[in-house]
């Protein structure tokens, strides 16, 4: 018996692969999001102003004041000495503050909405997509807060400030320690959903302690320690030491210097990117990943 063979028909698996044309778009689309989320939320922004130029003032009058103060001097909101390098903090923290807070509030605005999974229907990774269009709209924002706290607090006290072009390469490794540390709450958030107190809390701890108004040289040597191990750290130390004491962009060791700041910018964004590839996976399997 004669046995016909026939051709089989080979279908083609769909292609995971995308065009620079289609990842521009998904990420102009993201950024577009996330500039919807700036603008609708402008006067909230208008009303934090005041309160982030009135955090500034204050903690510059008592920053190196405490011999004045216990001599029961008063507080000078004038402050002039060092208030330049203290701003440059005061202004990473701001940016580091908004892009944390904002990834995580809107994340979990997105959960809440059953909008996330729009997410996932692109072959960019999804912790790409989660953060690139925050960072754009949170740079944005916190450019506009800067400047303005910049020009208002410049009015009272003298800052001092001569901005350099070389501040870029530390303002970028700053940037990119921020998004990672913002992906490990954004993982988080996916399993547990509302862990603000945790977020808040280590955004107080990174204000104390992360040499925003202190440098690490002031610190005892086992807090100095452990602050180095926050995210921002280093990179605002490297900010410092190029923008304000002109200290050679190259520079390698030390608190401030490339090595450093470098090690742990990687080191906290291959943290974020694990954390959230985790916390998806969890949240996928468990079906989470849009329910509140």
């Amino acid at each position: 018996m004669a046995t016909i063979t026939t051709p089989m028909t080979m279908t083609a698996a769909p292609s995971n692969r995308l065009g620079v044309g289609a990842a521009v778009t998904a990420l102009a689309n993201e950024v577009h999001k996330g500039l919807l989320f700036v603008w609708r939320e402008r006067t909230q922004v208008l009303i934090e102003l005041p309160l982030w130029f009135g955090v500034f003032l204050l903690m510059n009058a008592i920053t190196g004041s405490g011999e004045q103060l216990a001599a029961g001097g008063r507080l000078d909101f004038t402050n002039a000495t060092h208030a330049g390098a203290r701003f440059v903090g005061f202004g990473a923290f701001i940016l580091f503050y908004l892009q944390s807070s904002k990834l995580y509030w809107r994340l979990l605005g997105e959960i809440q909405a059953s909008t996330l999974e729009q997410v996932y229907l692109s072959p960019l990774p999804p912790w790409l997509l989660t953060a690139a269009g925050r960072v754009v709209a949170t740079v944005l924002e916190a450019l506009v807060t800067v400047t303005a706290v910049y020009l208002g607090v410049g009015v009272i006290v003298d800052l001092d400030l001569a901005w350099r072009g070389e501040a870029l390469l530390p303002l970028l490794l700053f940037l990119l320690a921020t998004v990672g540390y913002s992906l490990v709450l954004g993982g988080l958030v996916l399993v547990w959903k509302r862990v603000e107190m945790l977020a808040e809390g280590l955004a107080v701890l990174a204000f104390l302690l992360a040499g925003i108004f202190l440098p690490l040289a002031v610190l005892p040597g086992w807090l100095a320690n452990v602050a180095r191990l926050l995210p921002i750290t280093q990179s605002v130390a490297y900010l410092r030491a190029v923008l304000v004491d002109g200290r050679p962009l190259g520079a390698m060791w030390g608190d401030g210097g490339l090595v450093w700041a470098a090690t742990s910018t990687l080191a906290w964004l291959a943290a974020g990117i694990t954390a959230f590839s985790a916390g998806q996976r969890t949240a996928r399997r468990h079906g989470s990943l849009g329910q509140h």
